[in-house]
């Protein structure tokens, strides 16, 4: 009888334990222009995850562990900012977006970040066919095969990501995409060993 309490009790608190481990993070806006946000996209890049927003109400979201998460806010009329904790959990859990009137801010050289390009000129940027990933990697993805059957590799870059450079990631992904299509049809969907971010 002692036995089978104790198997109950460590079901019990083992079941107990792995619901706990989910995060409520808040999402909250710092709106610091006199427009009102109409709609935008934000993002946790570890799990690429989008979701699609039309208000300034702050919202919740739920994590699978506490742990490091890179977040991104991306809005046509605003210069959008996103400041949080290097590591969420249950105390430390506040994602803020700051909305800043478009051109105000930082400027940009787009010559720097910019990974956009047409299909015209996709095989004379032979070095730039790869995809990006964002964030942290703590498991290491096997491109080689990918690279070696397609020409087509990946690169990690940075886990803060600022509203431009996630535009850009996700333009320059969705043209190596295209390029894949137009080379090879869905075939390589297959034989893609990870999700690139922006890509559904």
């Amino acid at each position: 009888m002692k036995k089978l309490l104790l198997l109950l009790l460590v079901v019990f608190l083992g079941s107990f334990s792995s619901q706990a481990k989910e995060i409520v993070a808040r999402v909250v806006f710092e709106n610091r222009t006199d427009e009102q946000l109409t709609s935008g996209e934000f993002f946790i890049i570890e799990l690429n995850k989008t979701i699609q927003i039309n208000s300034e109400e702050d919202f919740n979201i739920i994590l699978p562990e506490k742990g490091k998460y890179c977040f991104s806010f991306i809005s046509t009329k605003f210069d959008a900012y996103t400041y949080y904790p290097a590591k969420i959990s249950q105390k430390n859990n506040q994602i803020t977006i700051r909305l800043q009137e478009k051109g105000k801010a930082f400027q940009y050289s787009k010559e720097k970040n910019s990974y956009s390009f047409s299909m015209k000129n996709v095989k004379a940027k032979r070095d730039q066919l790869y995809f990006i990933f964002n964030g942290i990697n703590n498991t290491p993805i096997d491109f080689e095969n990918f690279k070696e059957k397609y020409g087509v590799g990946m690169r990690t870059e940075n886990c803060v990501v600022d509203p431009f450079t996630l535009k850009e990631t996700i333009q320059h992904n969705k043209a190596i995409v295209e390029y894949l299509n137009e080379k090879f049809g869905d075939q390589w969907l297959e034989d893609l060993p990870a999700q690139p971010f922006g890509i559904k």
